[in-house]
């Protein structure tokens, strides 16, 4: 008689865990419209596209050109120099002399109780005059017809704030190996559709690469002022915005938007590590659980495979669970990898990207408690346990 088999119930919970998380992929995927599922526009309000940029030097100039080359008859691009230390200020002084809708304005010292990028929109918002304000990231770069798509798929949704996901340049190892999770992170666990009401205000989520508002809506919902200390405006602004009544929606921009965050391990250490922590609230326990079940979750299936040789273990019908574990875990990172296209073949080496987003998180976490979280030499808030 075969003693019991201690994996059989944790090889059924990963295993439904990740079945669940694989119809999730499928259902948000079919849900997440393409702005290019959108006519162009016969209508056309005015636009501020505004730009913070600190220390940008390597980045700038294709950005400011691709807004500038819009096929958008009324806009404006104000760019906002946030006291650079390197050539930021002299490249858009030479852009601005050969373009006039680019506006260049020196940031003011940051007040104490700021975030330097916060602080930077909320004087590139004061700064603007459009109907409607975008804000978007010096590291982007947008095809020409990205306005009027964006617009039109704001006023066809009778939307109040829109977020785009761009399209992410990965070229070194470690950009293609960790980036790509947060397509994961953005949309498997909460069905698309349960983000955009107001009961839903908790799960929201955004891409903080292209957000544009209505600039009433984002009047009323306090803009950049009211989270002037917050880390996550990506999630905090469409929160603030559902629970003002108003209307948030989300869309693929992969085809219109494009963007290289980061260029190495440093880097992205670095970028991450600054808010990772903020995403859980702050709250050690809850941050701890969640990652030692995903850690669990991608690694136990390939353990028990790796020790199908040992006698009489494990028995057959875990491997088998684990088996179908790993390859919906594969049809998961598949699904979401050619969305955004990601390059696929970087989807078997899963359960490293999830090692080191781990790691990384758990650095966030040290990094914010102690008070030593930094971002373009600036120090951020400390924060207490929970």
């Amino acid at each position: 008689m075969m003693p019991p088999d201690p994996l059989l119930l944790p090889n059924l919970l990963v295993m439904f865990f990740i079945l669940a998380m694989l119809v999730m992929a499928v259902i948000n995927m079919l849900n997440l419209k393409n702005l290019n599922d959108y006519k162009k526009l016969c209508i056309f309000p005015r636009i501020s596209l505004l730009i913070p940029a600190r220390d940008e030097e390597k980045q700038i100039s294709p950005c400011v050109k691709s807004l500038l080359a819009q096929d958008y008859p009324d806009f404006q691009v104000i760019v906002l120099d946030d006291n650079s230390e390197d050539r930021t200020g002299e490249i858009l002084e030479e852009l601005g002399r050969s373009d006039s809708r680019l506006k260049v304005i020196r940031g003011k010292p940051l007040p104490p109780d700021w975030l330097g990028k916060h602080w930077a929109c909320h004087q590139l918002y004061l700064a603007s005059d459009g109907d409607l304000i975008l804000f978007t990231d010096a590291d982007t770069v947008h095809s020409a017809d990205t306005l009027r798509r964006s617009v039109s798929a704001m006023l066809e949704e009778k939307a109040d704030m829109i977020s785009i996901m761009p399209r992410h340049i990965l070229i070194s190892w470690a950009e293609k190996l960790i980036m790509p999770i947060f397509a994961l992170g953005v949309f498997a666990v909460v069905p698309l559709r349960a983000r955009f009401r107001p009961k839903k205000i908790s799960v929201l989520s955004s891409s903080g690469k292209l957000m544009m508002f209505r600039r009433r809506s984002y009047e009323i919902c306090g803009g950049f002022e009211a989270i002037r200390q917050n880390v996550l405006d990506d999630l905090q602004l469409p929160q603030r915005i559902m629970a003002a009544g108003l209307r948030y929606r989300v869309f693929d921009g992969t085809n219109n938007v494009a963007c290289r965050m980061y260029h190495n391990f440093k880097e992205i250490h670095q970028g991450l590590a600054k808010n990772m922590f903020a995403a859980y609230d702050y709250n050690v326990p809850l941050f701890a659980i969640t990652w030692l079940w995903v850690l669990f979750a991608m690694w136990e299936p390939i353990i028990v495979l790796a020790i199908f040789k040992m006698p009489q273990y494990p028995p057959t019908l875990s491997l088998g669970l684990s088996a179908i574990s790993i390859i919906g875990t594969l049809l998961i990172w598949c699904i979401y990898y050619q969305r955004f296209k990601f390059p696929i073949y970087m989807i078997i080496f899963y359960p490293v990207a999830a090692l080191m987003m781990a790691a990384i998180s758990a650095s966030s976490m040290v990094l914010t408690l102690s008070g030593r979280a930094t971002w373009k030499a600036r120090k951020l808030p400390k924060h207490k346990m929970y």
